[in-house]
């Protein structure tokens, strides 16, 4: 039996959820942190959403994103750490090397943790992600737009004391 894609982005969608209470975080932070996958991962879904993230660069042609979570991967990583703050939050990116690249994903520094708020978009087809080949990155004013945009459109903010 095949594994329906609402299913899947479910089950996904848990996993994240679980994997933040093993990461050793403050109340605090936990809280805010499934606070923000669950906002995502729901609003991954709206069309809107898709349109404000992405319509700007793409044409408004976003008729690529099949699966909910396609193409969020930099706006929402970014967005993830500018909310809970850099110093325990490092952007990774894997560049197009890989033949599904480029991807970007965060890296919990204090557990050392890969956190993919968007690994689905590969895995419900059989994909791994080659996580060894990611390396740090910071993006400059330009590469963060869709970040922006996507943070605008859920009307969130930077996290104030960073």
């Amino acid at each position: 039996m095949i594994q329906s894609k609402d299913d899947f982005y479910r089950a996904a969608t848990s996993k994240l959820l679980k994997q933040i209470d093993s990461m050793n975080m403050t109340d605090v932070d936990r809280h805010q942190a499934k606070k923000l996958v669950m906002l995502f991962r729901n609003r991954f879904k709206d069309p809107e959403v898709k349109m404000a993230t992405f319509g700007p660069d793409l044409n408004n042609n976003i008729s690529a994103f099949t699966y909910d979570s396609d193409g969020f991967c930099k706006a929402s990583s970014c967005t993830f750490s500018d909310m809970l703050g850099p110093k325990d939050w490092q952007l990774m990116y894997i560049n197009d090397l890989w033949t599904f690249g480029p991807h970007h994903y965060l890296m919990h520094i204090p557990s050392k943790q890969v956190f993919d708020l968007t690994a689905d978009q590969y895995t419900h087809s059989g994909i791994e992600i080659p996580y060894y080949m990611g390396y740090p990155v910071r993006l400059d004013q330009n590469e963060r737009k869709s970040a922006e945009r996507f943070a605008a459109v859920l009307n969130i903010n930077k996290k104030q004391n960073d």
